[in-house]
């Protein structure tokens, strides 16, 4: 069953924010345990405010991936850019429509 973490973030630098999730991408797609793709959402009601979306392929991938050396640099790396603690969601998906 597939996963997805969701990240919710506030920071001031929104291109520093979407390098970061690409350098990860770059680097990680193809290397990283279930690591399916991701993508940063902006929120329109609430400038500063942003929606990181991670997929795996399933939770056990995603918690193989968290314990990575290279995943917990990412994260020191997204704290660095962040004004407070991320706020974590975990959901495993139901139905794909399109």
């Amino acid at each position: 069953m597939r996963f997805v973490q969701t990240i919710s973030v506030d920071a001031s630098d929104e291109k520093a924010l979407a390098a970061l999730m690409t350098d990860w991408h770059e680097a990680e797609a193809g290397r990283a345990p279930g690591y399916q793709g991701s993508r940063l959402l902006a929120d329109r009601d609430n400038r500063g405010r942003y929606m990181l979306i991670v997929e795996f392929s399933s939770a056990e991938e995603a918690e193989r991936n968290n314990d990575r050396p290279e995943t917990q640099q990412w994260g020191d790396k997204l704290s660095a850019l962040i004004g407070a603690d991320p706020a974590f969601g975990n959901f495993d998906e139901i139905q794909t429509l399109g």
